[in-house]
């Protein structure tokens, strides 16, 4: 009878500590998460500004269908600019993300800015498997609760899910954050169903002044096999780009 006792007391004492120690674990990385978030967009936010040429494929069947060729600017988490330069027939065409998030399209051949509605914004841009949203991404922080779900010695791994506000027709987002580079490497995206339709990642770590970002991004789209490569050629920093590159006005211009 005093086995049995000492027994149950043994292992109300385990229960107890094993809580103690899970909501401890929580605790900890309820906290941490901001610091992750931080570390994940610093490349945004250590510079004023970045400048990007880049080239992108289209791969379906195992077959290049597509490439195409743009310059893209950002300053700051919000404002984004990404110009097409070739081939001829999207030449001059351009996809612009303004400080207070609304993204607008410039189409030469009508010589007129449009809006992006928000229900495309999800969907693939010029044949490619790449969004608006994810032409123009910008800090993972923005628009998006995040918590740690695990975590090793090379990763973290973060669940977002929207922010009430947050237009995108993703349910949730699973990302993974490297420690080595402290930026993001995987991204996974599920829809309304909870079904994986959209991954990528983020290769080829290279320094480029004060940021060390991935120069090669892969897209793959789950629901079809289909595949869009981004590789970035060159980047620069802090070349002192104005708010005013960011408008309606400087798309018609084609600045």
């Amino acid at each position: 009878m005093e086995d049995e006792k000492e027994l149950m007391v043994k292992t109300k004492n385990l229960v107890i500590a094993l809580i103690v120690t899970l909501t401890w674990a929580g605790n900890v990385a309820a906290g941490e998460v901001e610091d992750v978030l931080a570390k994940a967009d610093s490349n945004l936010t250590d510079v004023k500004d970045q400048t990007y040429n880049a080239e992108l494929e289209v791969i379906r069947d195992g077959k290049i269908i597509k490439t195409l060729k743009f310059t893209a600017k950002l300053k700051g988490v919000t404002m984004r600019v990404v110009k097409f330069t070739a081939p001829g027939d999207v030449r001059g065409m351009s996809l612009l993300t303004t400080a207070d998030g609304l993204m607008y399209v410039y189409l030469p051949s009508y010589k007129r800015v449009r809006r992006v509605a928000a229900h495309v914004r999800n969907q693939g841009f010029m044949g490619t498997d790449i969004s608006p949203d994810e032409m123009a991404s910008g800090a993972i922080s923005d628009g998006w609760h995040a918590k740690i779900v695990s975590q090793d010695d090379e990763v973290w791994v973060l669940e977002l899910k929207p922010k009430a506000g947050n237009e995108t027709t993703y349910s949730r987002q699973i990302v993974t954050v490297s420690k080595k580079h402290e930026g993001v490497e995987k991204v996974e995206s599920y829809n309304s169903e909870g079904k994986l339709v959209k991954s990528q990642v983020r290769e080829e770590w290279k320094s480029f002044g004060v940021i060390y970002i991935p120069t090669v991004f892969t897209y793959t789209d789950n629901r079809t096999g289909s595949i869009t490569i981004i590789r970035f050629l060159g980047c620069e920093v802090n070349k002192g780009i104005p708010d005013s590159a960011f408008t309606q006005r400087a798309l018609m211009r084609g600045d």
